[in-house]
């Protein structure tokens, strides 16, 4: 089996799926690649950048198209061109993966019928791991990831302001970048933010799993997600999040067994006071949502199914 991948990065797991697919490359567009025959091109976004460029090359190869969404963009995240390019390719690709319930009905209501839902979350459950329990944590909040509009963090910003009010000794630690660092730095500075640290600078994983270990739990605010990631990989060392409902986590966790759902400042603030306050209630929802990440997410099981999904799909329309 040959496959191309296309994408603006190699998946996490390509190494591994080679083991089941065979022969695997990359390819990251704009760069060219030698036309040569391919079972399977898989494309990560049904966009003009990446999107289009793999449809192209199946046409000239004749291989069969996979199209990946790995977050809910459709609605939020595309511009009207956009929006009108994903809906091309989406309905004339052979196969269309999404990663959660949720973007897969977003995709059925173009009218689009070969959808397989296939979640996008393997974790190393080896690696991402408890070293601490929550009873020797710090009053820590965490934030993981770019610091993009998708990520509303603003909404986090206003929300830590009445969380340091209740408990001044409080942190909020946010670690990522991206284009809004100086916005997060001006709001956080006319917040009067007593306690909040940024980091940009790349981690290892190892600092990661120390930073998880590190914190009481896992604030997410986006917009729109497809996992996310990090709500999965701080899961499996024992932390549990606050999270506005996207992506599927808000398809597989539950509210107050896993962590909580919130929505607004109140909500959130509200959520994040009630959990630092209560190491006990932290330290049972870590437990219950590394179960769960380890029955439904561990590196080599959900990996398998991945690649098992794509193989029987090929078996079947050649």
């Amino acid at each position: 089996m040959r496959v191309l991948m296309v994408g603006r990065s190699k998946s996490i797991a390509f190494d591994e799926l080679q083991r089941y697919w065979g022969e695997v490359s990359f390819i990251k567009p704009p760069k060219l690649v030698k036309p040569r025959r391919y079972d399977l091109i898989i494309a990560q976004e049904p966009t003009p950048r990446i999107g289009v460029y793999a449809y192209m090359l199946s046409k000239i190869t004749g291989a069969k198209l996979v199209l990946e969404v790995h977050a809910d963009y459709l609605e939020l995240g595309l511009t009207p061109f956009q929006r009108k390019i994903a809906e091309y390719l989406l309905r004339r690709c052979n196969l269309v993966r999404a990663v959660s319930w949720k973007i897969a009905e977003d995709v059925k209501r173009l009218g689009v019928k070969n959808i397989i839902m296939i979640p996008s979350i393997y974790v190393r459950t080896d690696i991402f791991r408890p070293l601490k329990t929550h009873s020797s944590r710090k009053p820590l909040i965490l934030s993981v990831g770019r610091l993009v509009e998708q990520k509303n963090l603003p909404l986090l910003l206003y929300a830590f302001k009445k969380v340091e009010e209740e408990i001044p000794e409080a942190e909020l630690l946010i670690h990522g970048r991206g284009p809004q660092e100086k916005e997060i730095i001006h709001l956080a500075r006319k917040l009067e933010l007593k306690n909040l640290k940024l980091i940009t600078d790349w981690l290892s994983e190892e600092e990661l799993v120390h930073l998880y270990n590190d914190a009481a739990l896992l604030a997410i605010t986006s917009r729109y997600e497809g996992g996310p990631r990090v709500a999965f990989e701080a899961g499996a060392c024992h932390t549990p999040f606050v999270s506005t409902r996207v992506g599927i986590l808000a398809e597989v966790a539950q509210h107050g067994q896993h962590g909580f759902f919130a929505e607004n400042v109140k909500e959130f603030s509200e959520k994040i006071i009630a959990m630092i306050q209560d190491p006990e209630l932290r330290e049972r929802m870590g437990e219950n949502f590394r179960g769960l990440i380890i029955g439904e997410f561990e590196w080599n099981k959900a990996i398998r199914k991945y690649a098992k999904e794509y193989m029987e799909f090929l078996e079947k329309i050649t």
